[in-house]
């Protein structure tokens, strides 16, 4: 063996390197398991005794030293799936963006018209703003409209050609707006996770123009919403007095009764259309905790009034006269629909800054007339109304309405950029309150707005708005002079941190959507883990049996290699900080398979040589020779495969390709270099390595079976099972998982429940969709929920609502939110981009499998013949999902984790396909005078069966270990793979070479 020198020193330098990445994750196993011993026997939490060991140092390697959290930071990282956490994918809105980049011709109709259109349209792919031009010229073909609308003084630089700018220079600017406030987006929200305190986050920029947040650990998904999507648009208000804004409420509620009587006019009622129930809630008593927070630091404050307990039932009676409420609610539509801020006897207004508290369900009620023009006509022009941040009760019911003051330029007294720091701080009374330090310019602005508030009588309030929510409104004693405010809302020591991070990071200029979500809770992520080491340990088990029963000492060389493969991957993966998935573990079983094939393809090549008379030293050097052609041919076609899942795949399943990709290329090496080095040893040592057993050494020995003249029956039976499976498809169709048609999906816990069916019909009496699926989903209990319902939607309490119908509809089971085990929500936009990628990444394989067996062989027969047997095997597949979906006791869904089937299927198919096309070619070399082609290449077919079968049969071993033990997660994954590799062995001996001898045939003819 040449190099065995160098071999042996790679050998030892990789073994170091490993061991040196994998230290770190075996020291913070053992920090990790002492802790919890210590939090047991000293009653402390075992978050308060991990926080402690952070900054202490736990791994000395003389010549550098690493304390617990350094150790943390390059420890393997678990994927979501396994460990639990969050992944969230973020989208800025780039129609909002080029809304508010719109001035004085925003209002023009065409253009109006064409965003319209786009926004309608856009499903992710491709630019937005290339779809609005396609729409805006199709409406105002080669003119110059957009000028007019965009430019701005603040634009000149970008557009110097000012209003004679064509509307193709406004498209690119507009694009680089986009691009640029995407970056900006990432930017702060990288600042916002860095401080969020979370070991190994990832945030990454995506090449679409998305954000992509990966949380391990995190257990709180609605704060990491509020975190991400909230836009920290501070702001600081003058406020109008109460009594005030009553009066012109009052011309508005004359406006909005005639709106509404003119309606009932036109039809029988518009009630129903703008009212949730007919029961007007000012008629009722309500307990109200006062204003949103208590007396402010901001300044000192009087008389910001707490003391409302209720309010008397006869003064609201008064005010509606003796109407009934029906009447009430259409006559006078504003005062039959608020408690006002008045004392019990109703006879004058409380002094603190609400104008009334209003029940949640009129919110929108109040929203929709306040913002009517014809409402807002009888109104000064410089009044805005915003609701409290909090609700003032304890149900939650009842929100407090504040009338705001606009500047002279119609914007807030103060905006929240000169604020340059943040910090949550604690009252004596036990309240966090957020403390806020303001810029020189911002603390000379904020001691005139002070002073101008509190000079006045009665003295002002400053209402703190932030994201259009009113978090106080604290009334002025006097001038502010060094910059210093607060904000406070009955805050916890969390939100006060959080708010506190968020104001810090900067705001958000354009609105942040949630286009795709996953949360895997901690009690499945270690399912997962149990699942994945079990399939692990009993596949390498079951390998090393076969392995030493069917190759001897050759066997037990081979097991070695493997053993190494494994620490070399794991070394890599620790080293480059990938992450290891549920996929990824389900690779590393593959690998196990996977990385023998290389050694059986060696062994059966050395035994064939000692067969031919060869002593024992010249058949171990003419069989590795002979078979690297084949190992590299069939390892570069998986390689393929590995590279497209890496580029195409999403999160778990990108996982799995760079196991895979890794795994490849490891077990190349261990399998060919390092059993060489054991076998060159007994070379030296004057011992033969024995390749066979008395089990093994008989098997297949003389068997000839006629595959090529078989060959019509090979076609007949893959038409039939092909034909059925594509009328299944026609009929039944394919059953698509969430993330290839949008929706959210729950695994819950469900214990007392008859089954599916019962759960189905609860869930579709509280959420009105037709498309809701229950699924069982592994352990007993376990159920997968999957809906539709409100996708679409891209509000920020989109998600809670959704997930507070399931917990309604699941309310007869006792259902509560802890028995939520995972939740992922997957939006149109993303279905699409996935629905996209998939196709495009088969698409790809194939032509990439087909390219290199026409370069590699050099003759179309064979690329044809391959290519064939490809789309026999993926057809197959989807013809078993297609003919089984609900008969078989696992979800046979259509997604990401099938498509990473189809493709280790293809790369595997191929692999196969490759090696006995190999043997063809060199048996067709050696017998080039032979007339019978067809039986030259049957004999070479027989000659690699046992090769063939053997490396099979072991990738079928473990796939099927990891089918039986690696939970429900991987079961329609490692489904497909079961059927994709006993159906590539079938095609690559029945289907792919009888077709290169038919194409042989015609082209002689």
């Amino acid at each position: 063996m040449k190099n065995k020198g160098f071999v042996q020193v790679l050998v030892v330098v990789l073994a170091v390197v490993c061991l040196y990445q994998l230290s770190f994750t075996l020291v913070t196993k053992n920090v990790e398991r002492k802790a919890k011993a210590e939090a047991e026997e000293t009653g402390r939490t075992y978050k308060e005794v991990i926080d402690s060991l952070r900054p202490e140092t736990v791994l000395n390697l003389g010549i550098a030293k690493f304390t617990y959290q350094e150790c943390k930071q390059q420890e393997i990282n678990l994927g979501l799936d396994l460990q639990g956490g969050m992944n969230v994918t973020l989208e800025v809105s780039v129609p909002e963006m080029i809304q508010s980049m719109a001035g004085e011709g925003e209002d023009d109709a065409q253009y109006l018209k064409a965003l319209d259109q786009a926004k309608k349209e856009y499903l992710g792919q491709g630019s937005f703003v290339d779809l609005f031009a396609q729409k805006y010229d199709a409406i105002n073909p080669g003119g110059k409209g957009l000028a007019r609308i965009f430019y701005r003084k603040e634009y000149k630089s970008q557009l110097p050609n000012q209003f004679n700018s064509t509307n193709d220079e406004i498209y690119t600017f507009l694009k680089g707006e986009a691009k640029s406030a995407i970056g900006r987006t990432y930017k702060i929200v990288q600042a916002r996770i860095d401080q969020f305190g979370v070991v190994q986050p990832n945030v990454q920029l995506l090449d679409n123009g998305r954000i992509l947040v990966e949380l391990p650990g995190v257990d709180d998904p609605d704060r990491v919403r509020r975190i991400l999507q909230s836009s920290a648009k501070l702001e600081f208000w003058e406020v109008y007095p109460n009594a005030e804004a009553a009066k012109y409420l009052e011309e508005a509620d004359k406006v909005i009764a005639a709106k509404l009587q003119e309606g009932m006019d036109e039809a029988e009622s518009t009630q129903s259309a703008t009212e949730p129930s007919a029961e007007p809630v000012a008629i009722e008593p309500i307990a109200v905790d006062g204003e949103q927070a208590a007396p402010e630091e901001v300044a000192p404050v009087e008389g910001d009034s707490n003391a409302i307990a209720e309010v008397d039932t006869n003064a609201l009676n008064d005010s509606t006269g003796q109407m009934t409420q029906e009447e009430a609610l259409i006559k006078q539509p504003i005062f039959a629909r608020w408690i006002p801020n008045v004392n019990q006897q109703g006879t004058q207004w409380n002094p603190s800054a609400h104008v009334a508290y209003v029940h949640q369900k009129y919110k929108e009620f109040f929203d929709s007339f306040l913002n009517d023009k014809d409402v807002m006509a009888v109104m000064p022009e410089d009044i805005r109304f915003k609701w409290s941040y909090k609700s003032s009760d304890e149900e939650g019911n009842y929100y407090m309405l504040y009338a705001l003051r606009t500047s002279s330029n119609g914007k807030p007294a103060l905006d929240g950029d000169v604020v340059t720091n943040a910090r949550p701080t604690i009252e004596p009374s036990g309240e966090y309150k957020v403390s806020m330090s303001m810029n020189n310019q911002g603390a000379r602005e904020w001691k005139i707005i002070t002073e101008a508030a509190s000079s006045k009588t009665p003295k002002d309030a400053i209402a703190i708005v932030l994201d259009d929510m009113v978090y106080s409104a604290p009334t002025v004693q006097g001038p502010i002079p060094n910059g210093q405010s607060s904000i406070e809302g009955n805050f916890t020591m969390e939100d006060a941190e959080d708010l506190s991070n968020i104001l810090k990071a900067g705001k958000l200029e354009f609105q942040t959507n949630i286009v795709e979500e996953t949360t895997v809770g901690p009690t499945l992520g270690q399912e997962a883990i149990s699942a994945g080491l079990i399939s692990l340990v009993v596949g390498f088990i079951a390998v090393i049996i076969f392995m030493l029963l069917y190759y001897g000492r050759g066997g037990l060389y081979a097991v070695i290699a493997l053993l190494a493969n494994l620490f070399f991957i794991m070394g890599v993966l620790a080293g480059f900080g990938a992450a290891l998935t549920l996929p990824g573990m389900a690779g590393l079983v593959l690998t196990i398979g996977m990385a023998v094939d290389a050694n059986v393809l060696i062994f059966e090549r050395v035994k064939e040589e000692l067969g031919t008379g060869k002593g024992f030293k010249a058949a171990v050097k003419h069989g590795y020779q002979a078979a690297y052609s084949s190992i590299v041919d069939a390892n570069v076609t998986t390689l393929i495969a590995a590279i497209i899942l890496k580029v195409f795949g999403k999160g778990p399943v990108a996982g799995f390709g760079i196991i895979l990709l890794i795994g490849i290329l490891s077990s190349l090496f261990t399998s060919i270099a390092l059993t060489r080095l054991f076998v060159e040893r007994d070379i030296a040592k004057g011992r033969d390595t024995s390749f066979g057993t008395n089990i093994s050494k008989n098997w297949l020995k003389d068997f000839n079976f006629n595959f090529i003249g078989n060959r019509k029956k090979f076609y007949i039976v893959s038409s039939i099972i092909i034909l059925a499976g594509i009328a299944s498809m026609f009929t039944r169709g394919l059953s698509t998982g969430v993330d290839f048609k949008g929706g959210w999906s729950y695994v819950v816990q469900v214990d007392n429940a008859a089954g599916t069916e019962e759960i189905k019909g609860e869930l579709k009496n509280v959420i009105t969709d037709d498309n809701i699926e229950v699924k069982r989903y592994g352990e007993a209990g376990h159920y997968k929920i999957t809906t539709s319902y409100r996708i679409a939607d891209q509000g920020k309490e989109v998600g809670t609502e959704v997930k507070g119908k399931v917990l309604d509809g699941l309310k007869k089971f006792d259902v509560k939110e802890a028995s939520i085990l995972s939740e992922s929500r997957v939006g149109p936009t993303i279905a699409e981009d996935i629905k996209v990628a998939s196709t495009w990444a088969v698409i790809i394989s194939l032509i990439g499998m087909f390219l290199y067996i026409v370069m590699r062989f050099r003759k179309w027969g064979y690329g044809l013949g391959a290519t064939v047997a490809l789309f026999h095997d993926v057809l197959i597949v989807f013809s078993v999902y297609s003919i089984f979906q609900g008969i078989l006791p696992f979800s046979l869904d259509i997604d990401q984790a099938f498509i990473a089937a189809i493709l280790t299927v293809v790369g595997y198919s191929i692999n196969d396909t490759v090696v006995v096309f190999d043997r063809v070619r060199e048996f067709l070399g050696t017998h080039k005078y032979e007339t019978n082609t067809a039986g030259v290449i049957n004999d070479a077919i027989n000659q690699t069966l046992s090769r063939t079968l053997v490396t099979s049969l072991t990738t079928l071993l473990v796939v099927l270990i990891l089918f039986i033990f690696g939970g429900e997660g991987l079961k329609g994954f490692t489904f497909a793979i079961l059927i994709g590799v006993g159906v590539g062995t079938y095609s690559s001996i029945c289907i792919a070479t009888p077709i290169v001898v038919d194409f042989m045939k015609k082209k002689k003819q």
